[in-house]
């Protein structure tokens, strides 16, 4: 369940890479977005989902939207955290990923961060 301190829909949050080259992020150091819905997620904790300001291409893949899944057990959404992220050219179901359509799985370490950074 989530807390006082964890993202809400509206919540801006920065996206960046795990990996040194981090080739989802077509370049960039890091991508922003708005927190757009919770969904429920693999496990005890919700997934969500951000718009992004810019779509992203990775591996034949265009989309605006990710869905971030906390990515070690025990962890919780609070003000940053390491996540998987999924890309969706498409608006995600309000379903466990086992059960809906799946987008293309992109980053497994990425870091999120709340941030009030504005889009460029």
């Amino acid at each position: 369940m989530l807390d006082r301190h964890s993202l809400k829909a509206g919540d801006r949050v920065k996206l960046s890479g795990g990996y040194d080259n981090a080739l989802w992020l077509c370049g960039r150091s890091h991508v922003l977005g708005i927190v757009d819905a919770l969904i429920p997620g693999q496990n005890d904790q919700p997934a969500v989902v951000v718009r992004l300001d810019e779509p992203i291409e990775f591996d034949g893949i265009r989309g605006s939207l990710v869905v971030l899944e906390l990515r070690y057990v025990g962890a919780t959404w609070g003000p940053t955290g390491t996540v998987h992220v999924e890309l969706c050219d498409f608006n995600p179901e309000n379903k466990r990923w086992q059960d809906r359509r799946q987008g293309k799985w992109v980053e497994s370490h990425a870091t999120y961060e709340l941030t009030t950074e504005a889009v460029a």
